[in-house]
């Protein structure tokens, strides 16, 4: 055996020098970005962050520079780092580790101060496998810390697959909002409507399922659509679940000619749909009904938080017009219309907006360096722009701007 002495002594060595080498060589490489100041005042963009895709790991751009959430995770923790690149999951990765393994749809997602829910579905992410009707209820009391769990039978049919969208609980009732669909030779599938499972966590059973809408009618040449609104604070308690619904006359498509995107719109409005008391009401005002019959070519961006709706409607060719909308009281309490053309001419149309506490948060492309602009909406004046690049001043390359986050 003496003579292996040496051997076995270098062998651990060499192991850990090319793993030093390895993760030292990886370091080196590692690209880091920032969001730097071309116009304005950097801190009025203290809070600002834009969404880059980084081969398949969502990273947030700042002035400060760059961050992935992988960075501060261990290794095994870091394999499924993707699934938890959303700041409310990273938080409750963060603080109930044990309670989140194996959970990462943001939207099936419930807490206060009492709960953590949450309602998870088989096969989510693959709708090319046929998915069960069944959904396993999982509940972490927030003072004990004690779990539990428990499986309730859905009528959802075996040719369909459905999308959790919100999750409430109240007094032992829990509401699950769900958006039905139906494949068709995957990967084709189309929306069937919207369900509202009713389930009691004392008895541990279904109580209730119905479909509260239809996503897709068709009636008199005239096809009605409807998408669900995703509110910002998406497992915090609320009560109201919000519906974008558009009347369009059947338009035939012909070879040479492309379908505007408000081509045939008859009507649009928004409707409120109130959870807890299962009651449909549409939010009427002559400001919103117009701003919603506008001809768009460019869309419209529709938000929903602290029960506020803020639609912005970006434009190249003409002011861009933004409201605000009070839910609960159904009122308008912002209107304004900002001659923002230069800005895109110069800097690249316009691909994500967010309205947040008075500004407009612009992401564009158009340049090779995505760029980012805040306006103040009382004033019309832009308060910042920026573009992404990187720290190392080389070529940024290709990357994938898609979202804006603003915190506090």
């Amino acid at each position: 055996m003496k003579r292996y002495w040496l051997l076995a002594t270098l062998i651990p060595f060499c192991v850990l020098a090319m793993g030093t080498y390895y993760v030292s060589g990886t370091s080196d490489q590692k690209q880091e970005y920032v969001l730097k100041t071309m116009k304005g005042s950097e801190s009025d963009a203290a809070g600002l962050q834009i969404k880059v895709d980084m081969e398949g790991i969502q990273t947030m751009v700042s002035t400060k520079g760059s961050e992935s959430g992988v960075e501060q995770l261990s290794y095994f923790e870091s394999l499924d780092a993707n699934h938890y690149y959303e700041n409310d999951l990273k938080r409750l990765v963060k603080e109930h580790r044990s309670f989140m393994r194996g959970k990462n749809d943001v939207n099936a997602f419930y807490e206060d101060d009492q709960v953590l829910a949450y309602v998870g579905t088989e096969a989510h992410n693959d709708v090319s496998k046929k998915q069960s009707n069944r959904l396993t209820i999982s509940l972490m009391g927030k003072l004990d810390q004690e779990t539990s769990s428990f499986q309730v039978l859905t009528d959802k049919k075996n040719d369909e697959y459905i999308n959790i969208h919100d999750v409430q609980v109240k007094d032992q009732i829990m509401k699950v909002l769900v958006n039905r669909m139906r494949t068709d030779k995957y990967p084709q599938f189309y929306h069937v409507g919207y369900d509202m499972y009713t389930i009691d966590l004392t008895s541990k059973s279904l109580l209730k399922s119905e479909q509260i809408l239809a996503a897709e009618t068709r009636a008199n040449e005239i096809r009605t659509t409807t998408w669900y609104i995703s509110g910002k604070d998406r497992i915090a308690p609320g009560g109201y679940a919000i519906f974008d619904r558009s009347e369009n006359k059947i338009v035939d498509k012909v070879e040479s000619k492309t379908v505007k995107r408000n081509e045939g719109l008859v009507n649009r409005e928004i409707r409120v749909y109130d959870i807890w008391n299962g009651q449909w009401r549409t939010l009427q005002s002559e400001p919103l009904h117009s701003f919603l019959m506008e001809d768009n070519s460019m869309g419209m961006s529709i938000q929903y938080v602290n029960q506020e709706l803020s639609l912005a409607a970006i434009s190249e060719n003409k002011d861009t017009h933004v409201m605000v909308v009070n839910v609960v009281e159904n009122k308008v309490i912002r209107d304004v219309q900002l001659p923002l053309q230069a800005i895109q001419k110069e800097w690249g149309r316009v691909n994500y907006s967010v309205v947040e506490k008075d500004r407009l948060y612009l992401l564009m492309s158009g340049r090779p360096k995505p760029a980012a602009a805040i306006v103040e909406l009382q004033t019309g004046n832009i308060l910042y722009q920026g573009e992404v690049e990187r720290k190392d001043q080389n070529s940024i390359g290709y990357i994938n701007a898609n979202g804006i986050n603003v915190q506090e």
